[in-house]
């Protein structure tokens, strides 16, 4: 199943990979894991299933969204983190936004598992750090350049110690008034496949995107960030970068015209928010996400 020399426009428009419902692009095994990073070319926007999670898991979406109901808890999956799953979990998938998002599934015992997300979570639904981000990237990008399997399991485990330290975890549904609660989560959700689907929905300013899930500007930006933990801007910033990295990893545009699209001021204005959000600016991170050395 593994279609890495591939493009992605090819795959969508292959019948047997549409048959199949997504494409395996490439495998890593390495210090007792495996990694998958899966192309679905699922296009259902309800929901798919039921299946039950056979491993443990931790995914991490790179492009795209969809919207995950695990063990009945429901949320949005983008760019910004991913989500946890335990053996025997009933999970459901539905892709409001279209198909062709991209995620690395990655696929550990449990006592790995339990070392570093042991506990119930807040929620299965995370976030990561842009940094943590960068170092998800890099792992895959190394596999491309055919590193070491030693290389690759220390970079595997310095990633998941990344995903366990920095992940913000979404709340759960703890108000008294529930009905509320769940309005709340499903504007959140709104509002994330908006923005997930990339330019045009980042380019929109605040008051557009809440005419667009309808909603006040005011209280779409205090249910976002009572829900989530963070700011509109921060996860609209964090989203327009990692397409920008995406676009990068994939061999897409020049940094200026990568700028312009993900809206931008300028190519500054871009390596200032990457520098913020990474610790890098993008011509090093080109490099680092290049297939080869």
């Amino acid at each position: 199943m593994n279609e890495e020399g591939r493009s992605i426009g090819e795959l969508l428009e292959d019948e047997t990979v549409r048959e199949r419902r997504g494409a395996l692009r490439g495998r890593i095994r390495a210090a007792g894991i495996t990694v998958q990073d899966i192309l679905c070319c699922e296009d259902s926007s309800g929901f798919l299933g039921p299946g039950h999670a056979d491993a443990y898991t931790v995914v991490l979406a790179r492009s795209g969204g969809y919207l995950r109901r695990i063990a009945g808890e429901e949320f949005f999956v983008d760019a910004s983190g991913g989500y946890l799953t335990r053996p025997g979990d009933e999970h459901r998938v539905a892709h409001p936004i279209g198909p062709g998002d991209r995620s690395t599934e990655i696929r550990l015992g449990a006592e790995l598992f339990a070392d570093r997300f042991d506990g119930p979570p807040l929620s299965r639904r995370f976030t990561v750090t842009g940094a943590t981000d960068v170092h998800h990237r890099a792992l895959l990008a190394a596999a491309r350049r055919g590193a070491e399997d030693f290389e690759l399991g220390e970079r595997l485990h310095r990633l998941l110690d990344d995903v366990a330290a920095s992940a913000g975890h979404w709340r759960t549904d703890t108000s008294r008034r529930p009905a509320a609660a769940r309005a709340h989560a499903r504007l959140v959700r709104d509002v994330c496949a908006v923005l997930a689907g990339g330019p045009p929905g980042l380019l929109l300013s605040l008051e557009e995107l809440a005419r667009a899930v309808g909603a006040s500007p005011h209280h779409l930006s205090r249910v976002f960030r009572a829900v989530t933990g963070t700011t509109l801007t921060h996860h609209r910033n964090e989203l327009r970068l990692r397409g920008v990295l995406h676009a990068l990893e994939e061999g897409e545009g020049g940094l200026r015209t990568l700028a312009y699209a993900y809206g931008f001021a300028d190519q500054a204005h871009l390596t200032r928010v990457c520098r913020s959000h990474t610790g890098c600016v993008p011509s090093a991170l080109r490099g680092v996400l290049a297939d080869r050395a």
